[in-house]
């Protein structure tokens, strides 16, 4: 699972072949949450976990909102993140992780985490989840 294999592809072909997006952020004191996002033909459907409560809800995504989500989240260049970003020095704190499938693409998962240290344009990124989906809040720890 390395991200190194995504530099061959362009933004505009990793975004077409994306099939997968998976978002999930917490703490100690924070409470926990996740967002599941599938993409199979032209259905997208996403599911929530708040606080270990898998939420057995599935919504739907038109095509039209997945396309402005990916640009946006793709134009911070987050296929760029870093796999691993820590602060050891900081206990309890705010654990987060993203991971990306795409299509098609031999060993195609993305993955980046990150334990009280966050990459560059985090506030951004979060801003962007919390405005698709705001049932995640606004979690920027």
């Amino acid at each position: 699972m390395t991200n190194k294999k995504l530099f061959e592809y362009s933004p505009d072909e990793l975004k077409e072949k994306l099939i997968r997006f998976y978002f999930s952020i917490g703490g100690f004191f924070g409470g926990y949450g996740s967002i599941d996002i599938v993409k199979n033909d032209n259905e997208i459907k996403y599911r929530y976990e708040h606080d270990q409560n898998i939420i057995n809800e599935e919504y739907n995504l038109s095509l039209e909102k997945w396309q402005e989500f990916i640009n946006k989240i793709f134009d911070l260049k987050i296929y760029k993140w870093r796999e691993k970003y820590d602060d050891n020095n900081i206990l309890d704190g705010t654990q987060w992780k993203i991971e990306m499938e795409f299509y098609g693409i031999e060993k195609s998962k993305f993955f980046s985490y990150g334990s009280n240290e966050y990459p560059y344009k985090w506030n951004e990124f979060v801003t962007i989840i919390s405005t698709y989906f705001p049932q995640m809040g606004d979690r920027r720890w």
